[in-house]
């Protein structure tokens, strides 16, 4: 809270207490870190205490560009809820779950897999008392989206600077409904490449896929090997959905 005096471990607010738990893809690092929820003050003095038995934890979704600055894409979002992945219960208790963060994420096949922990928050540790470790699966790198807002019908996302490698590379798409999004390609400054935009703009090959390749009209990306370059990709469709792009070394 803005107000320090309503800080502190037995505030009425979520709480960080645990680092990242990330792994990176590359030129990202996707990760999980707890967030931990207090009981009510009602609950907590009807218990006569504020941690076992009461504090719950979900995990939310950060991402980072140099593994050091973390940031929400939505602030405060659980991405995965003790509600929805909660621990295995003693044969008496009802405990509430924590779910613990790791490092545990990689890409396999057709899905990524997010292995995390999952704590019964017990106040009778006397029987049946464990940890568990979980498994939540995804399409692959499918965390999240881009998509038009609301009554929009078109849409536009950049990217930041990119050298191209010297032998070039192909472009691909992680989407749905991928042939109501196209690419086209900008120098470093962001005026648009004649062979590259307009009608010669790039098209997924498909509609939907975890690996749409971008096709040009008549050009190869070999053309600009060690460029710098931003590739601009406009959404026309609202059903239209971007989870990724991928480049690809020729």
């Amino acid at each position: 809270p803005e107000d320090v005096e309503k800080r502190g471990l037995v505030g009425d607010y979520p709480q960080v207490h645990l680092g990242v738990g990330a792994t990176s893809f590359g030129n990202v690092a996707v990760g999980l870190y707890g967030i931990w929820h207090n009981p009510s003050e009602a609950e907590r003095r009807k218990k006569g205490w504020y941690g076992a038995g009461l504090i719950h934890c979900d995990l939310g979704l950060v991402v980072s560009n140099d593994g050091i600055t973390f940031r929400e894409p939505v602030a405060g979002n659980v991405f995965i809820s003790s509600q929805e992945s909660p621990v295995t219960q003693g044969p008496k208790e009802n405990d509430p779950t924590i779910l613990c963060q790791a490092n545990g994420i990689l890409d396999v096949g057709d899905q990524t897999l997010i292995y995390h922990g999952r704590w019964r928050n017990a106040t009778n540790t006397s029987e049946d008392y464990y940890a568990e470790v979980a498994l939540a699966t995804l399409p692959r790198d499918r965390w999240g989206d881009l998509h038009l807002e609301k009554g929009a019908t078109a849409g536009v996302v950049w990217s930041a600077p990119i050298t191209l490698p010297e032998s070039g590379c192909e472009i691909s798409l992680n989407a749905d409904r991928a042939r109501d999004v196209s690419v086209e390609l900008t120098d470093e400054k962001g005026d648009l490449l004649v062979d590259f935009s307009g009608e010669n703009r790039g098209l997924a090959a498909g509609s939907d896929g975890l690996i749409q390749p971008v096709e040009w009209k008549e050009n190869s990306l070999s053309a600009l090997g060690g460029q710098t370059i931003r590739i601009k990709i406009s959404i026309s469709n609202p059903e239209a959905r971007l989870y990724a792009v991928y480049l690809d070394a020729e």
